[in-house]
């Protein structure tokens, strides 16, 4: 095998040049609301209610990078570009990050886990059980998630049946 059909192969399995320092690109730029949180609490710039500003700042985040992930494919089908897809993987996984952070942040800062008034909260919200219920359906994608454990073996159909059913 030539040296230029060994590059033109290695190139295929791997995608265009540019992918690898977007992602890296994109994984920095993903990590900035979580930065403007820190920073925002180390400088006293979280408000009057902090738990407030960053329960409704990480829920926020967690749906901007839902819309993100789902508007990938779309995208990728528009413009052709396919390796679009290969950003979806790292998206979808920053929404579930953001997503345990806000949950976090409700059930332990804003209620001490303290299961009675959530129950009260639900009653009065029911937004935070539609909330939970999204929350629990992101739990088996995310967990499906990793190449390693789903792509290499048999199990790679059953992700996309739950990919599909979501």
């Amino acid at each position: 095998m030539s040296s230029a059909s060994q590059l033109k192969t290695t190139r295929a399995a791997t995608g265009p040049r540019w992918v690898v320092p977007a992602k890296v690109i994109v994984f920095i730029a993903m990590l900035f609301p979580l930065a403007r949180i820190v920073v925002l609490g180390m400088t006293g710039g979280l408000g009057a209610n902090p738990i407030e500003f960053i329960t409704r700042s990480t829920g926020l985040w967690t749906l901007v990078y839902l819309c993100i992930t789902l508007a990938i494919t779309s995208l990728r089908r528009l413009t052709g570009v396919n390796a679009l897809a290969r950003f979806r993987r790292m998206i979808g996984l920053y929404a579930f990050f953001f997503a345990v952070l806000h949950c976090t942040t409700y059930i332990w800062f804003d209620k001490w886990f303290d299961v009675t008034e959530i129950l009260k909260d639900i009653g009065k919200r029911p937004f935070i059980t539609v909330g939970f219920a999204a929350f629990v359906l992101l739990i088996p994608l995310a967990a499906t998630s990793p190449k390693a454990m789903w792509c290499a073996s048999s199990a790679g159909a059953g992700r996309r049946c739950i990919g599909r059913s979501m």
